[in-house]
């Protein structure tokens, strides 16, 4: 099993500029990591190149870095498109969402991770939402199979402006979607933090999407303000968590997705911290292999 970062583990830092994507790689591979999930939604916010023309030639020269720093991308993240509810942007936001999927496709990663979005009328949720999320995932289906890969839809967290569950969060809801899609590339990425900071039951939760989780976001919380932090510093049952993607018998790529763990960190101190989250993945990675035996 394959043990894998997001990009964004090296992204923020508080008091000082967004960290760019060559440091990020860099910092990555000097820590351990071998193969990454590479986060277009944080690289369409320090990248002005990805929002012009010459936006392949920029991911080809992270795919050429990161193949000179021995790094391999195995997963990616999709920016963030809320693709039921329209506004000025909404051109925009699309053009970007497709240049993850080209992207991605350029990368060789065969999974690249999106959001499902909540359909508000009047900011509430319509119960046209599913009709328009199993409308909008079918046809970027077969834009990603042309491409060659597939879409993971992600569990949600959260609530609405009127206090109302995203789209999603239910499992049963994912399921149901991924059902009705009924596209061979579209499966379920597993958020293992949003499960937890929801109190859901994350084995009966496993056990009901089982085949169809091809990717992870594993991170830990400790309550709202704390999220997407390293596993083992908050709440989630880890026991719990690794028990039920071995029951799953899950072989995709271990991916954590800690974006909050390093920004108060000392500049000086990152290395050691980053390298002592690969050495957590490690630990983990291999204690799920041998629950599998």
């Amino acid at each position: 099993m394959k043990l894998a970062t997001s990009t964004n583990i090296y992204f923020e830092r508080k008091h000082a500029e967004l960290i760019t994507m060559e440091e990020t790689l860099r910092q990555c591979a000097a820590a351990g990591f071998q193969y990454l999930d590479f986060g277009f939604a944080e690289l369409s916010l320090v990248s002005s190149r990805f929002h012009g023309e010459d936006w392949q030639q920029e991911i080809q020269e992270y795919i050429d870095f990161a193949k000179e720093l021995g790094l391999t991308f195995v997963q990616a993240h999709a920016t963030i498109f809320d693709y039921c509810n329209l506004d000025d942007e909404y051109e925009r936001k699309e053009e970007l969402f497709k240049r993850s999927i080209k992207g991605a496709a350029m990368m060789k990663a065969p999974w690249i991770v999106v959001h499902p979005s909540s359909y508000l009328a009047d900011g509430r949720i319509h119960s046209d939402t599913h009709r328009k999320n199993v409308e909008f995932l079918k046809r970027y289906a077969a834009v990603a199979k042309e491409e060659g890969i597939g879409l993971a839809v992600e569990n949600m967290w959260g609530r609405t402006k009127a206090g109302e569950k995203p789209y999603c969060l239910d499992p049963g809801e994912l399921l149901r979607l991924i059902e009705d899609v009924n596209c061979e590339n579209v499966k379920v990425c597993w958020d293992v933090e949003h499960g937890s900071i929801e109190k859901l039951d994350q084995k009966k939760a496993l056990q009901m999407l089982g085949k169809f989780v091809v990717a992870t976001h594993i991170s830990d919380e400790a309550g709202a303000d704390s999220i997407h932090i390293l596993p083992y510093l908050g709440n989630a049952d880890w026991d719990e968590i690794l028990g039920a993607l071995a029951q799953i018998h899950y072989t995709g790529v271990f991916n954590f997705e800690i974006q909050h763990y390093l920004p108060g960190v000392p500049q000086e101190l990152v290395p050691s911290a980053m390298r002592f989250a690969y050495e957590v993945g490690e630990q983990m990675v291999k204690r799920l292999c041998q629950m599998q035996e």
